[in-house]
């Protein structure tokens, strides 16, 4: 569980970036693929349908005890979570409403955010699509662990517990590595968010 890894940097190349020009290829050797494209108008109503279920869930478990909510917050909220943030993700790139429409993107994903209970909806936007734009790029793609983080957990433990907190360093990587000014619109998905969790914690209790 101590050991080291046996490299002692990242692996770096020159190559340009692969998604742009493998997209060209795809599309031109099946063009059909093309047909997939849009939103899918089901999409939305899966996410309110999550967000529901975990608004009802939050409801169903305020008086149990709490071996009994760990349980449950594990195997049943964890997964309802990773579907809001993977939907999140789709939210990014204009999947709820279509790019025409990206303020409704934008609030959608903030509604989407809500039961995951820490504000992110918004940021993620900005950093993702520049993850996309400047991928592999050691400031600007954010998805990339720093080198501080190679250093601190290069022990077969260390990338045990590196993985397991990834959120967190996913969480907080950006604002280190490249921080931007704060949105209109970040301030209103933390006002959103921190007022639902109040009321959460109001009216159901931890």
């Amino acid at each position: 569980m101590g050991n080291h890894v046996t490299r002692t940097d990242f692996e770096w190349l020159d190559q340009e970036e692969p998604h742009a020009k493998r997209r060209v290829e795809i599309l031109k050797k099946y063009p059909q693929i093309k047909k997939l494209f849009g939103v899918n108008p089901w999409f939305k109503f899966q996410v309110v349908f999550i967000v529901l279920i975990q608004i009802l869930s939050f409801y169903l478990l305020k008086d149990q005890s709490w071996g009994l909510i760990i349980i449950l917050a594990y195997v049943f909220g964890g997964v309802a979570n990773h579907a809001l943030m993977l939907a999140v993700h789709e939210i990014a790139h204009s999947a709820a409403f279509g790019v025409s429409y990206p303020l409704a993107n934008r609030i959608f994903g903030i509604f989407a955010n809500l039961p995951i209970g820490i504000p992110f909806a918004v940021s993620f936007k900005g950093y993702h699509l520049e993850h996309h734009r400047y991928q592999g790029h050691e400031v600007m793609d954010t998805d990339l662990p720093t080198e501080l983080e190679a250093k601190l957990f290069c022990t077969t433990f260390g990338k045990f517990v590196w993985v397991c907190f990834q959120p967190l360093f996913y969480a907080i990587r950006p604002l280190v590595t490249n921080p931007k000014q704060p949105l209109k619109l970040e301030f209103l998905n933390t006002i959103v968010q921190l007022t639902f969790d109040f009321l959460v914690y109001y009216y159901l209790g931890l």
